[in-house]
């Protein structure tokens, strides 16, 4: 049986419908809703008989005045399948509700069980989150991993494939105030996908053998709709511990500021090599490499190095001409000893730009 503000709502309700008071007892017989606020608490003897005798119970006004907590009326017992929860009550004489009150009895029954189900629902969300929250943290056992996956009913099967969906910094909170209806959208009650946002907007979604690649086109839709959003696909895992360790390195993946929209695991292995690295030490060699080296000259190197150090095309989406883009690397090299033309040099200051790009 419900109780608290849910059972004065379905109270309310009924009451907005019907134009009678209505209250609502538990399986005690003890008042937990009603149209007088007063009586909420006390104990509704005409309920007490209801549940005794598993039957309706009519009371005249004459027969309240002997009994406690109790007016005229027509209580019904609240069957929720086979078992009676709780006892709904009209009040007034009963020539005047009694036909009103099967119809009040049937409506409170659908009522409750609409509640219930909602709270079900929310519970399995909640729960869900929970499991894809546990699984980032490392926290998560191979074990404890199916018990839960048992409790909300998901039955994602081996291979895993994991994604990620990280949104742009500036649009982080929209996509967690929009986590309920990412969820829908990804179909969160599927029992071969488990989807959450965690605490910074990214969406996080594993999927059992047969579901990654209707996953995969749902999540290039929602990127759609998160401008400059990073999907990361980060492969498959034969069993939970590979998904694991694929979790952490995702993570680690993630820190890096500047992702193409979308993107792998593989072709950031580079990045998640350097995640890895202690903090300290990777800040101090990214500063050995790159000294004082100025904005314009490092987002010039980083777009060099995206181009796989063809001065040409580099030089066109930088909308530069090609002799400045030169004269610009030339530059790096003045002010690093390292010149970027070169394959030893430029792998140190690509190293270097990737652990300044670290979050």
């Amino acid at each position: 049986m419900i109780t608290g503000a849910d059972a004065q709502a379905i109270v309310d309700e009924i009451m907005r419908r019907l134009g009678r008071n209505v209250n609502l007892m538990d399986g005690r017989g003890v008042i937990i809703a009603s149209g007088d606020r007063d009586r909420v608490g006390g104990v509704h003897d005409g309920a007490v008989r209801v549940l005794r005798g598993g039957a309706p119970v009519a009371v005249t006004g004459a027969q309240a005045r002997r009994m406690r907590g109790t007016r005229a009326g027509v209580n019904l017992p609240v069957r929720i399948g086979a078992e009676i929860a709780g006892v709904v009550g009209v009040t007034g004489e009963p020539r005047e509700v009694g036909d009103l009150a099967e119809a009040v009895a049937l409506m409170t029954e659908l009522m409750i069980t609409q509640q219930a189900m909602r709270a079900e629902a929310e519970w399995r969300r909640r729960t869900r989150d929970q499991i894809v929250a546990d699984l980032l943290s490392g926290r998560l056992t191979a074990a404890a991993w199916r018990q839960r996956l048992r409790l909300v009913d998901a039955r994602p099967e081996a291979p895993f494939a994991l994604f990620a969906l990280r949104p742009a910094a500036d649009a982080a909170a929209d996509a967690m105030g929009a986590a309920g209806s990412l969820y829908r959208r990804l179909g969160g009650g599927e029992q071969q996908v488990l989807a959450s946002v965690d605490v910074t907007g990214t969406l996080w979604a594993v999927a059992g053998a047969g579901a990654p690649a209707a996953l995969r086109g749902r999540l290039l839709e929602l990127r759609r709709d998160l401008p400059r959003a990073c999907l990361l696909d980060a492969g498959t895992s034969a069993d939970f511990g590979a998904l694991a360790e694929t979790v952490r390195r995702a993570r680690l993946a993630l820190r890096r500021r500047t992702l193409p929209e979308v993107t792998t695991l593989h072709e950031q292995e580079v990045s998640v090599l350097l995640a890895d690295l202690p903090d300290g030490p990777a800040r101090a060699a990214a500063a050995r490499v790159l000294g004082a080296l100025p904005g314009e000259l490092r987002r010039t190197l980083r777009t060099y190095f995206d181009h796989d150090r063809h001065v040409a095309r580099a030089a066109r989406d930088l909308n530069v001409h090609r002799n400045t883009l030169v004269y610009r690397l030339g530059r790096v090299a003045a002010l690093t000893g390292r010149d970027p033309r070169a394959f030893d040099d430029a792998v140190a200051l690509r190293l270097a730009l990737h652990l300044t790009d670290l979050d």
